[in-house]
């Protein structure tokens, strides 16, 4: 009878461990998947910070009169001084009394200089009335590699911060459906060209972005993620290469670190149990 008991209690205990051990495996799965899916959102905000970023009138795109001209027209100004806009991008604007606006779409899929591929429309407005520098951003159905983006960002354009560098910071309220589902993105977002800002050209350009924002994943789940250390993406590369965001759950702190600026595609997790895991850059559907 004893030794029923006995192996009774020890089937139990076993039962017990393997039932946490399991809770842990899901506690990480589950924060892998949500990281994941912030990774994947921080490429594709990029690729749209750019496309916003190089349609400033900065680059050589406004409005220059009252009708709607087309990018693939005459002239050299239709599509920017950067050259960071292909032929696929057809870009018109549309300046009134009040209000200049700018329409991208891309027609088909339309390829990027780093190869991202992008199908879509996105109208940005600027207000004329007292001077406002404020820009309202919508994004329609824009496909970036598989991911649709919907949604707004209001920024502001800087040509000269007080580093002498331009900027452009603002909101941000977009959905992204993404591999685990669609995840939504609220906060705010700096966008400093640290490096190469002297030029109109796109390829000289190092970008340091800063921020914080809370995000929804596809289950309702909510958690915040800041900026700790700023992201900085070299001219030359195609990746962030360093900088740190921490990521506040329920379940504890995780931090992401993209590295030590060296130009590779891998970034690591260390999550609220101490466990530390790459993260692969630049994956796509």
């Amino acid at each position: 009878m004893k030794k029923i008991l006995s192996l009774t209690f020890f089937m139990s205990l076993l039962f017990i461990a393997c039932d946490n051990e399991g809770t842990q495996n899901d506690f990480n799965e589950t924060d892998a998947l949500s990281i994941d899916a912030e990774v994947a959102i921080e490429e594709t905000e990029a690729v749209l910070d750019d496309i916003v970023l190089y349609s400033e009138s900065a680059y050589g795109i406004s409005g220059i009169s009252s009708k709607t001209v087309s990018s693939k027209g005459d002239g050299p100004d239709k599509r920017g001084h950067s050259g960071f806009f292909r032929e696929c991008a057809d870009i018109t604007f549309e300046e009134t009394d009040t209000t200049i606006t700018t329409t991208i779409v891309f027609t088909g899929e339309c390829e990027d200089k780093d190869g991202n591929v992008i199908t879509g429309t996105i109208t940005k407005v600027r207000e004329k009335a007292d001077g406002s520098r404020t820009r309202t951003v919508t994004f329609t159905d824009v496909n970036i590699n598989g991911r649709l983006v919907n949604g707004t960002k209001q920024y502001v354009f800087t040509e000269e911060n007080d580093n002498g560098n331009p900027e452009m910071t603002g909101s941000v309220d977009i959905t992204v459906e993404t591999e685990g589902g669609t995840v939504t993105k609220v906060g705010s977002r700096t966008v400093e060209i640290t490096a190469g800002g002297d030029t109109f050209f796109w390829f000289d350009d190092e970008k340091t972005i800063t921020g914080s924002c809370t995000y929804t994943n596809a289950e309702g789940n909510t958690f915040s993620v800041e900026i700790t250390t700023p992201l900085v993406k070299p001219a030359e590369c195609r990746f962030i290469a360093s900088g740190v965001k921490e990521f506040t759950r329920t379940e504890g702190t995780t931090f992401l670190d993209y590295g030590d600026g060296t130009c590779d595609r891998i970034a690591t997790k260390t999550l609220p149990d101490g466990t530390v895991k790459e993260v692969r850059l630049g994956k796509r559907n």
